[in-house]
């Protein structure tokens, strides 16, 4: 994925979050403390991004301030270590950091003498096999949908997250699943995408591009806490992150597979 799609991806997680809470339950957070919010990714495809910026009370814009001087490091389990580079505000990479499935990774950022930390394992992959277009009754009108294909290995634990695109425009929902149903089994579960979320439903002539990403736990019930923010009447709290020191958002070291269909 690029810088800007992750970045794109980041400010929707955040944007979740906080309009969840918001609608939720009626209090005043204007006075809320800003919080350290950092997006971390390793993947097998391409070079490390960290993202990081600050929360910002409810009545400012969706503007997310980028927080820039940090210093940035990514290490790995096999003796590697790299210092980011800030390409843009906010924004650290290193062309050299690619992940390798099965090593575990470390991020420490520090900013303004306060150090936050994470660890994450890249699983290994499981094969995306292919992905394909289907309709569904939904309600009362027929929905165009995508369902990636693939089998989940025997081993119990793996967890999954789906990244949707249409026509190169990123897709609102989290799709996040394990296999604690299926163990074994071929999964080709639709991803319900529904205009109420998104600017319009799935048209004949679109093209829908998904990410298969394979996670770690810690990065699964961090995404399906966020979801569940957005799409159920809960308690919001800030979901379960792996960092330290109270920053919000995650880090994940995730293998990464892409595929795309044109829908008839």
């Amino acid at each position: 994925m690029s810088t800007l799609t992750k970045y794109t991806y980041r400010l929707l997680i955040l944007s979740l979050l906080f309009a969840s809470c918001k609608k939720v339950i009626d209090v005043n957070l204007n006075n809320a403390p800003s919080q350290v919010v950092i997006e971390g990714i390793v993947n097998n495809q391409g070079p490390a991004s960290v993202i990081i910026t600050r929360s910002v009370r409810f009545s400012d814009n969706n503007s997310f301030p980028p927080v820039s001087g940090a210093v940035v490091k990514i290490r790995d389990n096999a003796g590697n270590s790299y210092q980011l580079l800030e390409t843009t505000p906010g924004v650290y990479t290193h062309p050299n950091a690619v992940g390798v499935p099965g090593r575990t990774y470390s991020l420490q950022a520090i900013i303004n003498q306060v150090s936050y930390t994470a660890g994450s394992t890249m699983p290994y992959p499981v094969n995306f096999d292919t992905l394909t277009a289907d309709q569904l009754a939904f309600g009362n009108k027929v929905l165009k949908v995508v369902r990636p294909w693939f089998r989940d290995p025997d081993t119990l634990g793996n967890n999954y997250q789906f990244v949707e695109y249409v026509n190169r425009a990123l897709v609102q929902n989290i799709y996040t699943w394990n296999d604690y149903i299926n163990n074994g089994g071929v999964y080709y579960r639709p991803l319900i995408y529904q205009a109420e979320d998104n600017h319009r439903d799935i048209a004949s002539g679109d093209t829908v591009t998904v990410e298969m990403r394979c996670i770690d736990k810690a990065v699964f019930t961090y995404m399906r806490a966020l979801a569940d923010l957005n799409t159920n009447n809960i308690t919001p709290a800030n979901p379960p992150s792996n960092l330290s020191n109270g920053a919000l958002g995650y880090f994940s070291a995730h293998t990464s597979q892409v595929k795309s269909v044109k829908i008839p």
